[in-house]
């Protein structure tokens, strides 16, 4: 039999994606404990990231992977990427006044709906999309209006849910549109454990059309795991009408798509290859540190010895018998500086595929990038943004939906910077260089200045 906790096939396939992004955009910290007394310890991820040696003791092994630095410039990206994209904030347009009231604590506690929509942001650029669960505060008999709601301080609230937790999902058509049928969201809950302990629980939750119910999945009698039904944490979910509770005919799920949609809660993960460069930079960084503490130092060797212990220091004397001979062997460390351009090679690339591009213009001249792969970079965000965008109004429906309101307006995110960015000297000096070179024709260069308005209107 089928339990709650079941991951369907979509979720198997994507979760290995989003589980090495995570683990990436922490940090070493997702693989390595760090303890108070300076002292790391590989956890289960370690070998993952930062694969032992052959032949390489764990003690040694535990010295290297504290002495090797991760540089988080994936986490930077993203956080770069969103801040530029929600610099300006979400604009509200035909947003109803009391929930632009609303929106100054959209997550039911004290967190703007602007700084919220950046977070959800930020997890969805990393992972490909991202969801939002738009709830309503325990139901209350007493409250029979909107005005009795709003003057008891009762709103709907924003909640971010992680992909990771949408374990298995089924959706229905609705004309021509595909429309969520239930969703499995699985989380877990650190919980007091008499006066000072804590423990951690796992919940499934089962949302569909009208309802929520929550249930754990424990070992039975036999053995066997079984779910079991929580009714104090399940309930319905709609609004009331004319003083009448009345369910929602569809779940208040939203998924926020920030990559590359490619089903139903299905999408490809924009940063995906960046992330992975980044682990690769992390091993080869490593191994280039190997090769320098293992070639830096050179080994005294001594023919024709009697094997005593020899002293060396600049007081000490080294005799050495007929026919023998003192030297010091140096490694061959051409390796070194093959290593050494590997690493740049990488940084390089993790510098362009980063913010580095986007927030410092004369990087341009400097790398000579190819206005290719900077028209690739600004396309990539501005469908973010506007895919983004769709999301958000969604979310704002569904929170007008709760009111009793028609209309919950849209939201916009202003690009204004890709063209302001797009259109500086240093990206036409680049060009022409380009031309100079023979890299594009008179034709490719005209077209892409008057694309990006890098010219005069008189001049194009």
């Amino acid at each position: 039999m089928v339990l709650i906790d079941y991951e369907c096939v979509a979720y198997r396939r994507q979760s290995p994606h989003w589980c090495l992004i995570e683990d990436v955009y922490r940090g070493d910290t997702a693989w390595v404990d760090f303890q108070a007394d300076g002292k790391a310890k590989a956890t289960a991820l370690a070998r993952r990231y930062l694969p032992q040696m052959p032949g390489e003791s764990d003690s040694d092994y535990e010295a290297r992977l504290l002495q090797s630095h991760f540089s988080d410039k994936f986490a930077q990206a993203v956080r770069d990427f969103v801040g530029m994209i929600f610099n300006n904030g979400v604009k509200l347009v035909d947003v109803p006044d009391v929930m632009r009231a609303q929106w100054a604590a959209l997550d039911g506690d004290a967190m703007d709906g602007d700084r919220l929509c950046a977070l959800l942001g930020m997890r969805g650029l990393r992972l490909g999309h991202t969801f939002c669960f738009i709830d309503y505060p325990e139901l209350d008999q007493s409250l029979v209006s909107l005005a009795d709601t709003g003057a008891a301080g009762r709103q709907p609230f924003w909640s971010s849910v992680s992909p990771l937790q949408v374990i298995n999902w089924r959706y229905r058509m609705v004309g021509n549109r595909k429309v969520l049928a239930w969703a499995v969201l699985r989380s877990q809950v650190v919980e007091a454990d008499g006066d000072y302990g804590e423990q951690e629980c796992t919940y499934y939750r089962l949302l569909t059309p009208g309802r929520f119910d929550t249930y754990q999945v424990v070992k039975g009698r036999d053995g066997k795991p079984q779910q079991v039904h929580l009714p104090k944490q399940s309930g319905v979910m709609g609004r009331r009408i004319r003083g009448s509770f009345v369910p929602f005919d569809s779940v208040p799920l939203v998924c926020l798509y920030g990559g590359d949609r490619t089903g139903f809660f299905e999408s490809n993960p924009t940063l995906l290859s960046m992330a992975k460069l980044n682990v690769s930079h992390y091993q080869v960084r490593s191994d280039h540190r190997q090769k320098m503490h293992y070639c830096c130092f050179p080994s005294p060797v001594r023919v024709g010895g009697d094997g005593s212990d020899l002293a060396l220091g600049p007081r000490s004397v080294v005799d050495v018998p007929v026919g023998g001979g003192f030297a010091w062997a140096e490694p061959n460390a051409n390796s070194l500086s093959a290593s050494r351009q590997e690493v740049k090679d990488i940084e390089d690339e993790l510098n362009f595929l980063g913010a580095d591009f986007l927030v410092k213009p004369s990087d341009r001249q400097a790398a000579m990038t190819s206005v290719i792969q900077a028209t690739t970079i600004e396309s990539e965000l501005y469908l973010f943004a506007s895919d983004f965008a769709l999301g958000i109004t969604e979310c704002l429906n569904w929170h007008a939906r709760y009111l009793g309101l028609p209309s919950g307006g849209r939201a916009e995110l202003d690009t204004q910077f890709f063209r302001d960015l797009s259109a500086d000297p240093q990206l036409l000096q680049v060009l022409l260089q380009m031309r100079e070179r023979e890299d594009i024709s008179r034709d490719e260069l005209r077209a892409v200045a008057q694309r990006k308005h890098l010219l005069p209107e008189e001049n194009n």
